[in-house]
C-alpha cells in the first residue's frame, strides 16, 4: 500500500485531515477495546464516532478507510477478540 492510497481516494480528495496521525488513532482503538472488550458498536461506527467524530471526515468513506489502514473489517462487530486477530495490510 502506498501513502498516497492512504491518505487520497481516486479523485484526489483526502480520506483524513492533514494532520491526522494513523498510530495516535491505533492507540486510541486498542484503548476502546481493552475498556469496552465486547461493544455493540462495529469498528466502522467505532472510528466514527470516536476518533474522527469533530474533523468534519467522520463520514463512512473515512471510518471504513481508517478500518482498513487499522487492519478490521469495518463491518465487523468491535469486539477485543477481532481487534487482537488483526491483519495489518
Amino acid at each position: 500500500m502506498l501513502e498516497r492510497d492512504i491518505y487520497f481516494d481516486a479523485n484526489g480528495r483526502p480520506y483524513f485531515p492533514t494532520s491526522f496521525d494513523i498510530k495516535k488513532a491505533e492507540r486510541v482503538m486498542g484503548n476502546y477495546m481493552r475498556h469496552f472488550s465486547n461493544s455493540r458498536f462495529t469498528f466502522a461506527e467505532v472510528a466514527s464516532l470516536l476518533i474522527l467524530a469533530g474533523t468534519g471526515y467522520d463520514g463512512g468513506t473515512s471510518a471504513y478507510h481508517l478500518c482498513f489502514v487499522l487492519g478490521v473489517d469495518g463491518g465487523d462487530r468491535a469486539t477485543l477478540k477481532r481487534w487482537k486477530a488483526r491483519v495489518k495490510p
